[in-house]
């Protein structure tokens, strides 16, 4: 015995199967948007900016002292820093490690006496240092 299909019977099926398949595709694009939007935000609030807020270049032009404030999210304070970095490539925290930080604001002077020795002056007088290095390579730095 043979089994027969009614003609017209698949047919009438293959419209409602691409409905589904259509119907799961659009679903399944919604919730990939919606779980790319969710990483998005969590990236936007996890993630700090770093702002340089001012360059003093040594005499002999070849670095710089980068004074920096890295904005984090609303739980992590605002934080600045210093590093020493080479004028011949842009300022980059990752890259050049900072010698200096804090976690408050206040006005970072930095100055040069010579070519191995850098001054430092917190305006008003430091305080919750993260950071405080004496010397950076044989660049020696002197806090007033």
């Amino acid at each position: 015995m043979t089994a027969s299909v009614e003609p017209g019977r698949w047919h009438s099926r293959r419209p409602l199967l691409r409905i589904a398949i259509a119907v799961l595709a659009v679903v399944g694009i919604g919730i990939t948007a919606l779980l790319g939007s969710i990483w998005y935000a969590l990236e936007q609030f996890a993630g700090c900016r770093s702002s340089v807020l001012s360059s003093t270049r040594s005499p002999d032009g070849t670095k710089a002292v980068f004074v920096f404030r890295q904005d984090c999210n609303a739980t992590v304070p605002d934080s600045m820093y210093a590093s020493i970095a080479p004028t011949d490539l842009p300022f980059s925290p990752n890259r050049s490690r900072a010698f200096l930080g804090f976690a408050r604001n206040a006005e970072v002077l930095s100055s040069w006496r010579g070519n191995d020795v850098v001054e430092i002056a917190l305006t008003p007088g430091g305080g919750d240092f993260i950071r405080h290095e004496a010397q950076v390579g044989d660049i020696r730095i002197d806090y007033k």
